[in-house]
């Protein structure tokens, strides 16, 4: 060996053990990260894994309030097709879903592209719309509740001035869905106008400067340009505003006590069924698994009909 050779050989060994000391400092944070992850898992084995395991082999048995569960089959599921009150539920359910989930998207879209602009007081409009996300779900109910009061609430009030006869906005499904409607979307849109407002910040601006050399104007620009650009970010915040209103319950709950039978009927969703099951009187802990079952599986559906459909709608560019 000439010493050519030794000096290289001597130069190149800390290269090699490099490598050595990198993997057992990766082995190190390894288990330092897992060590920290530990929790969370835990959460999600003890809370997810185990609870949604339960729940289905729950629905598989009769079980109350109180006591053993006694195993009965598919006795919970076939009850399902003759339970008229699980019918108007999901009919509720629905068509909440139907209305409320556009007007969402719609609004935070309009809030986003607002947010851009630069004008007097834009500051303070950013703030207001970030505003519902911070507020207390359940006061903001009320508040509203209080707002649509059919006898003593400012709407009414606002619409006797006006020489028109007062709404009973409780006491009729229509007026109960526009009052569902303007909670949910209040407390529900400044997320995703954060989302949407994230997701204009990446468009390129040649491709507007492009277009508005070739005359495209605002509204052009806007349909042909930010909405297919944007579509990642609006399909997440569809998805997200759908799979939410599908698990609709707070709102209905606080603003439709269970005492008020008449009234819930216009109101109740499935969540909100599946409660009045398995928490109230002696409970129906299996049956109410099963809805809840059932309402995991439209969910489950409807998401994958969304990715299938995501294919054709949704641009992701060239790398997409």
């Amino acid at each position: 060996m000439t010493s050519r050779t030794l000096v290289r050989s001597q130069s190149a060994e800390p290269s090699l053990r490099r490598p050595q000391g990198r993997r057992k400092l990766g082995r190190r944070d390894a288990r330092i990260g897992f060590l920290f992850l530990l929790p969370l898992l835990a959460g999600l084995l003890v809370f997810r894994f185990y609870g949604f395991g339960y729940n289905v082999w729950l629905s598989f048995n009769n079980a109350g309030a109180f006591g053993s569960a006694r195993f009965t089959g598919l006795d919970n599921y076939t009850r399902m097709f003759s339970d008229s009150q699980l019918g108007i539920a999901l009919i509720n359910t629905f068509k909440f879903t139907v209305v409320i989930a556009p007007t969402v998207v719609i609004v935070s879209l309009l809030c986003a592209v607002l947010m851009q602009g630069r004008f007097r007081g834009a500051t303070a409009f950013r703030t207001i719309i970030f505003l519902p996300a911070v507020t207390l779900p359940t006061a903001a109910i009320l508040l509203f509740g209080w707002l649509f009061q059919t006898q003593y609430g400012l709407i009414n009030a606002i619409i006797q001035a006006l020489g028109a006869k007062p709404v009973s906005w409780f006491g009729s499904a229509a007026g109960l869905t526009v009052v569902v409607t303007v909670i949910v979307v209040f407390l529900s849109f400044s997320v995703p106008t954060i989302i949407l407002y994230a997701g204009l910040q990446d468009l390129p601006s040649e491709v507007y400067e492009a277009a508005t050399l070739d005359g495209a104007g605002p509204v052009r620009r806007f349909f042909s340009i930010t909405v297919p650009l944007l579509s990642p970010s609006l399909f997440f915040v569809t998805l997200t505003t759908i799979i939410g209103t599908l698990k609709l319950f707070d709102v209905v709950y606080v603003l439709l006590p269970p005492d008020q039978s008449a009234s819930v009927n216009y109101g109740i969703t499935a969540v909100y069924y599946y409660y009045q099951l398995a928490f109230l009187n002696m409970g129906d802990r299996g049956y109410a698994a099963a809805v809840s079952l059932l309402l995991f599986v439209i969910i489950m559906v409807i998401s994958l009909v969304l990715f299938r459909a995501q294919r054709r709608f949704v641009h992701y560019g060239e790398d997409g």
